[in-house]
């Protein structure tokens, strides 16, 4: 596999997501998450198998916590639960993911469960791999959460939802210093009639590129810039976010990051067990701008996550008896 060849399918792989997302659409915004660079199977079906290990994973971000609170309800603050599984077949080339999510944003309510495969190929000096995602999406809104000033007769009671499938494709390439993806999602662009037969607005298409860069500093300590860039054709979900990462003895981490419209980011963290099987993980946004009417302008999130244990196919399993104890 020559160079000019792997260059030759990035750049068709490019144009070919661009094109999916050249249509103009407007849509439900996507969450977003501070500790992306643990996070890479959401944002790309492709990185599915790239760390080599077996991996459980949990999140929970909250989002301008505290945001107008009242004696009925916590506010209107979103609130997201994620999780997600992510395993390599290395004897088919091949990775498998799966992710659930929920979140939850005043009454609108979106929930998601998708399939990732990711084909793995070994170049030279690392791996590129092209994946697909497919799974269900459901939207609605709990209208007991609203809260009009007047009765409404527009607005009906309970909760309402909808499911739709919904697709997405990637591609990424990593080697054991730097990674490189760029990824598309709801690629149908799937639209949810909510209220008798109207059509809200369609869940719009999302365009994420990701790629960060390990650097050894000294026998302890590595530092890794990272950033990821999201873009849509409705515009407002269109962000940048940077982040400067530095992991002591690849077990302790402690990294400062910036978003795009004012919001600055911290996150720390540590790996657990034997092999540094269980990472645990925080992050905090505060931001710099002035928000009105928001009691605590900040966001965080958690991280747990557990990999297996990887089989060593050269050792034999002992088998013990009564007889023969070792």
């Amino acid at each position: 596999m020559t160079t000019n060849f792997m260059a030759r399918v990035l750049y068709v792989l490019f144009v070919t997501l661009l094109v999916g997302m050249a249509r103009i659409a407007n849509g439900q915004n996507d969450p977003q998450f501070s500790q992306y660079m643990f996070n890479p199977l959401f944002y790309n079906p492709a990185a599915a198998g790239s760390e080599g290990v077996s991996r459980f994973q949990l999140m929970h971000r909250t989002q301008w916590a505290g945001y107008q609170p009242t004696i009925l309800d916590d506010g209107g603050g979103p609130g997201t639960q994620l999780f997600l599984y992510n395993m390599p077949l290395d004897k088919i080339k091949s990775g498998i993911g799966l992710f659930a999510m929920n979140d939850r944003l005043g009454p609108a309510i979106n929930q998601a469960v998708q399939l990732s495969y990711a084909y793995r190929l070994t170049l030279k000096n690392g791996t590129l791999a092209v994946g697909v995602q497919a799974g269900l999406y459901n939207r609605g809104f709990d209208f007991g959460q609203f809260r009009p000033n007047e009765p409404d007769p527009l607005l009906q009671g309970g909760r309402v939802t909808k499911v739709k499938p919904d697709f997405g494709a990637g591609v990424y390439y990593n080697t054991v210093d730097y990674w490189v993806g760029l990824s598309a999602q709801h690629l149908t662009e799937p639209s949810f009639a909510l209220v008798g037969n109207r059509e809200v607005v369609p869940q719009a298409r999302v365009a994420y590129l990701t790629a960060g860069y390990r650097l050894g500093i000294g026998y302890d300590l590595d530092v890794q810039p990272s950033v990821l860039v999201k873009y849509s054709p409705m515009g407002g979900q269109n962000s940048i976010t940077g982040n400067l990462l530095a992991t002591y003895r690849s077990q302790f981490w402690a990294g400062v990051g910036y978003r795009t419209g004012g919001m600055a980011v911290g996150n720390i963290g540590m790996s657990l067990l034997r092999n540094n099987a269980m990472r645990v993980g925080f992050a905090a946004d505060i931001s710099l701008a002035q928000v009105k009417r928001v009691t605590s302008p900040t966001s965080y999130e958690v991280l747990l996550s557990y990999n297996l244990p990887a089989i060593d196919a050269r050792k034999k399993p002992i088998i013990r008896t009564p007889r023969f104890r070792y």
